[in-house]
């Protein structure tokens, strides 16, 4: 049986849309306050390599965040990682509404057509949501390569988190389960987990150290690793 696969990148991008200024310097929106450095990198190689698109995010998550559910207070964040967002700060409800279906909304409807589209032509579906993290905010606990995060009480789920687990430690790199971040927080994967209880539905994201993104060839080492995991899907 072959398992479906969907690709997507929320925190692709620093940029913001023509016209709109947040009141946030050029180097913070570069920062992670401000995207995922590299994320997107490993995605599109990802897509490159198994011959689908990926779903990625247009602009800065100080704009809008997506991945964080559309009734979530950080979705139009006013702080970003210790960051003010002084753009944000005294939105109408009316224009923050207006923000999020014009940006948010069309986001989430093309992954979740992408996801069922795959659970009703395969019978289940993985969907990979690629990110990245700073080690600089918890030098202590943040002393690895790659993240991967999912819900360990999600059986289809967590055997194929440990499928990918096991396959990038068989690439030298440094993997741990659901850190620096809780697989089940607020995210993109966690509510179409909710909204697809019933369906063989893994969401998975990938977290990827900057100490590895901004190293030369870093973002090919993480994705060469991954490859082999996702064309497994279609041995199944």
């Amino acid at each position: 049986m072959t398992i479906g696969l969907v690709l997507s990148c929320e925190h692709a991008s620093w940029t913001l849309p023509p016209g709109v200024e947040l009141g946030v310097a050029a180097e913070v929106l570069r920062s992670q306050a401000g995207w995922d450095h590299g994320a997107f990198e490993i995605a599109s190689r990802l897509s490159e390599a198994v011959g689908l698109p990926v779903h990625a995010g247009l602009f800065t998550r100080m704009f809008v965040d997506l991945n964080r559910p559309a009734d979530h207070a950080d979705v139009v964040p006013m702080v970003s990682y210790g960051a003010p967002v002084p753009g944000n700060a005294h939105l109408s409800a009316g224009d923050r509404a207006a923000r999020i279906a014009m940006f948010h909304a069309p986001y989430w409807d093309e992954v979740r057509r992408d996801v069922n589209a795959r659970l009703i032509d395969c019978g289940a579906v993985v969907h990979l949501s690629s990110h990245s993290f700073s080690p600089e905010l918890d030098p202590q606990q943040r002393m690895f390569d790659v993240g991967v995060l999912y819900d360990p009480t999600h059986v289809f789920e967590a055997e194929l988190s440990e499928r990918l687990m096991f396959q990038l430690r068989s690439a030298g790199l440094n993997v741990r389960a659901n850190q620096p971040y809780s697989g089940t927080g607020p995210a993109l994967c966690t509510s179409l987990r909710e909204e697809l209880a019933n369906k063989r539905y893994a969401g998975i994201e990938l977290e990827t150290s900057h100490a590895v993104t901004e190293t030369a060839g870093g973002c090919a080492r993480v994705a060469a690793a991954v490859v082999p995991f996702l064309e497994s899907l279609r041995d199944r």
